[in-house]
């Protein structure tokens, strides 16, 4: 597994990239607020949240992508991904 720490901001930010494979990716929201997730269009409408202090496991299909952003300022996210390089 690898592991990472993004930073996400009021506009989307990429937090995992697209790979060859499919994967399950593991995210931990380790800041202060909601953050929100979904595709480099997600608002804070359209994602799907995941509170302060909140661990999901996703799937994300091979060739996919996953966006971030926050209602205001910034907030931290870890995320674990398989080492299928």
């Amino acid at each position: 597994m690898k592991s990472s720490a993004v930073t996400v901001a009021t506009t989307p930010t990429l937090i995992v990239a697209s790979d060859d494979q499919n994967r399950w990716i593991y995210i931990h929201n380790s800041g202060g607020s909601k953050i929100y997730v979904g595709d480099s269009a997600v608002t804070t409408s359209t994602g799907f949240h995941i509170a302060n202090t909140e661990s999901q496991q996703l799937f994300l299909p091979s060739k996919e992508t996953l966006y971030g952003v926050v209602a205001s300022g910034t907030n931290i996210i870890n995320i674990l991904t398989p080492n299928v390089d």
